[in-house]
């Protein structure tokens, strides 16, 4: 059979069948002379230069080809064996190396500690390989990484979200950043491992958290791949396709799908206070409000890689539009001068396209050094509307805006031969908008904001069982507002991560960090328009908002206990010159605006457990007590403790699972309100085939109404409201998708179109 794989790609190469290169065969087996797939197979010269590599198949066995006659050093490794180095000679023919064994080595293996079946602790970060069942029964990289319940790690598979316990993820796909919200496109089966990143250095350097998926390259061949999801009890809708053909080095990708939402039910009561120059009292209770939106999106891509480089470039076009976003409501006042019922009526529309290109490229001069260079652009024309009536008051906006965005990324890593390693890290970022206020507001807004970050790191293992990090960096933030030095600002900021790792025993590990970083506004707070919300509000920029600094602390241990994965984390973290919401009375009216001299702080306390209780039944736990508060604010303080717990159950072709949260109770750090949020619970079931899946679920199914309470006191104003959405309870979906292989079979590609649209327009709500 290998030596038929070899045939067939040796005659999709450019090279002449009369070049004197032939190729090198072989196979991998560990002492029980069971095959061992996904190892890695290097060839060098007698001086250890890298000439090709690969990886074996599922049989274990490896073909290089255009290997030319002469001396050679063979190396196999695969985590969780000794490596093996074997000389031979490559004679002026096809040359089939003797079977390979590797020796089992389950303790400590080059500073990589095995702590679990599939879960191996490297010094810098975690290696989870997927078993059997994980992968059977998942359908995209969320679904299989979801099925790992790695402990620290959050995935929402249907929202196409992913989150650990320091930040958002950002995810790769072998070492090329994808769009987190994208990666439904690969197929699990192709997915060789796992890298989880959770304090970044070297090539992810000033990401949050970093999740790489190594996924099976294929040489010819491709697939066609179909997936809907179908809402009930309300109406929406998420349908894809993509399609990807490989051909020797290069890969052609398209990528396109529509979604949408409609739905109505959302009923609010809000009481509000406003001490105006005469005090009033309001009661907002909703009568009528609906909701409806669709994006479309389309994707071309293209791949070309080699042992010594990887290109990737892009071009995407994204639709999106919320034909109407209404709501009308029972408005009643109590001030002095009496008590007044009235009718409000408000709708709002939005309408934006995208199109961009992204350029990625990655380098390898020698097998310890990396470059990594990332170009991004786009434009988005954005337009929104918003008329509002309370009586014979009219409010009204029209905003057309254009926003060019840019982003230049440059990573160089050199892994030294001291047990250490050293990069640095060059980012930019830039954007241009331009929006014109029509209606009641007569405004022109123009602001340039960029930022500059250079980072270096550094990393060494001191001894066999210490790793030290550290990551110094700055940051050079700049904004200018309609074309007036006095709205010019710049600020410089350090910022650095500094880690410390401290291996126990190979089931133990010890982590601490510090981190000093910043943030910038959203573009939207940062112009200087006023607009009416209604009788008795304005919405108000502020260009003149101070830079966020970020002080983060950061203590983990983990352990592996028999079947138990634990990690227990310590988090503190302040944010000064917080940006936050800011009310005052002007004329007789209530402003809301931001400020940025106050400061949030937030401590987190985190038990998170996953067990493996059998090969077919998993489950994953977390709890967790966090204290939020703002210090200028004595009573701006709340404790929030809260549980959750998935259980996946494998039987044959089905997965059953099941998930409940606790209640939250939270301190928004930008709002400053207090937001209680409800219990939720649900179950799915999903039946996997050969290149088919189907999976139904529900949320809630026995909550016929959810409330969400959120309230806050800003001293001129102060209100308190429930509030229920026919989204948040007792729902359903079912989520049908096919892959259909042709020739070859290649691996899943990522679709990083991103589908998000920045936008600088202020909006009353």
């Amino acid at each position: 059979m290998k030596n038929k794989i070899c045939l067939l790609i040796a005659s999709f190469s450019f090279v002449s069948v009369y070049s004197a290169n032939h190729k090198v065969t072989g196979s991998i087996k560990d002492i029980a002379q069971n095959s061992i797939p996904a190892a890695t197979i290097r060839i060098l010269t007698p001086d250890s230069s890298f000439v090709k590599g690969s990886v074996t198949d599922e049989k274990g066995e490896f073909c290089l080809d255009n290997i030319k006659k002469g001396k050679y050093i063979l190396s196999a490794s695969c985590i969780g064996y000794t490596n093996r180095f074997l000389d031979f000679e490559m004679p002026d023919r096809d040359y089939e190396v003797p079977t390979v064994v590797l020796e089992e080595n389950n303790v400590m293996l080059e500073g990589v500690t095995v702590t679990g079946a599939s879960v191996i602790q490297k010094k810098d970060h975690l290696l989870i390989i997927p078993d059997k069942q994980q992968v059977k029964h998942a359908y995209t990289g969320y679904d299989l990484l979801y099925n790992l319940m790695i402990p620290g790690i959050t995935v929402e598979r249907r929202q196409k979200t992913v989150s650990t316990s320091r930040g958002q993820a950002t995810l790769y796909i072998n070492g090329v950043k994808a769009d987190f919200r994208e990666v439904q496109n690969l197929r699990p089966k192709d997915i060789e491992r796992i890298e989880f990143f959770e304090m970044p250095t070297g090539q992810y350097l000033g990401d949050a958290a970093s999740i790489n998926y190594i996924t099976k390259e294929y040489k010819t061949g491709g697939y066609i791949s179909l997936d809907g999801e179908q809402m009930f009890g309300y109406l929406g809708g998420d349908y894809n396709i993509a399609s990807k053909t490989s051909h020797h080095n290069t890969d052609y990708l398209l990528f396109a799908g529509y979604n949408m939402k409609k739905y109505d039910g959302t009923d609010t009561e809000k009481e509000e206070t406003f001490a105006l120059d005469v005090p009033v009292y309001r009661n907002a209770s909703t009568e009528d409000a609906s909701y409806k939106n669709n994006q479309q999106y389309v994707q071309f891509k293209l791949n070309n890689s080699n042992s010594k480089r990887a290109l990737s470039g892009s071009v995407s076009f994204v639709h999106n539009q919320t034909p109407h976003n209404d709501l009308g409501e029972l408005l009643t006042y109590t001030s002095e001068a009496g008590n007044q019922a009235i009718r409000s009526a408000e709708t709002t529309s939005q309408k934006n396209y995208k199109p961009a290109i992204s350029l990625d490229g990655t380098f390898y001069p020698s097998d310890r050094q990396r470059l990594h260079i990332l170009l991004n652009s786009s434009y988005s024309r954005n337009e929104y509307l918003r008329n509002y009536t309370e009586q014979e008051r009219m409010y009204n906006t029209d905003v057309n805006e254009d926003l060019y965005s840019v982003s230049a990324i440059g990573i160089y890593n050199i892994k030294l031969r001291h047990h250490n390693s050293i990069g640095g890290n060059i980012q930019h970022y830039q954007n241009i908008t331009s929006s014109e206020y029509t209606g009641n507001t007569l405004s022109s807004q123009h602001l340039r904001m960029g930022e500059t970050m250079a980072f270096l790191s550094y990393t060494q293992d001191i001894g066999k069982k210490f790793t030290f990090m550290v990551s110094p960096g700055v940051s050079l933030l700049r904004y200018k507002l309609n074309h007036s030095n006095e709205d010019k600002h710049s600020f410089w900021n350090f910022r650095t991560n500094v880690g410390l790792r401290y291996q126990f025993n190979p089931k133990h590990q010890l982590f601490l960090s510090m981190a000093i970083g910043n943030e910038q506004a959203d573009i939207s707070y940062l112009n200087s328009v006023s607009q009416a919300v209604d009788s008795l509000q304005v919405k108000r920029g502020n260009p003149y908002l101070d830079n966020t600094k970020i002080y983060s602390y950061f203590l983990q241990y983990r352990a592996q206990v028999n079947k138990a994965n634990m990690q227990f984390e310590l988090k503190y973290m302040t944010y000064p010159n917080h940006i936050s919401y800011d009310y005052f009375v002007e004329n007789n009216k209530l402003i809301q605006t931001y400020r940025s001299d106050n400061s949030f702080r937030k401590m987190s306390l985190s038990y998170l457990c996953s067990y493996r209780i059998s090969d077919n039944l998993r489950a994953n736990g977390t709890v967790k007590y966090e204290r939020m508060s703002v210090p200028e604010y004595s009573g701006l303080k709340e404790d929030n403790i809260f549980a959750s717990i998935d259980v996946n159950y494998f039987i044959r072709s089905f997965a059953i699972n099941l998930y409940a949260r606790t209640t939250e109770q939270i301190l928004d750090g930008t709002t400053f309100s207090f937001i209680k949020n409800p219990a939720s619970y649900g179950m799915s079931v999903r039946y996997s085939g050969k290149n088919w899946m189907a999976e139904a679920g529900t949320e809630n199914p026995f909550t016929r109404h959810a409330h969400y309470r959120e309230s806050a006191d800003y001293g001129v104003y102060r209100y308190n409201q429930v509030r229920t959405s026919r989204i948040y309870q007792q729902t359903g979906y079912v989520k049908l998708a096919y892959t259909f292989d042709f020739g070859k079979k290649t691996s899943r590609e990522s679709n990083n179109v991103d589908r998000s649209i920045n936008s600088a327009i202020l909006k009353a709500r």
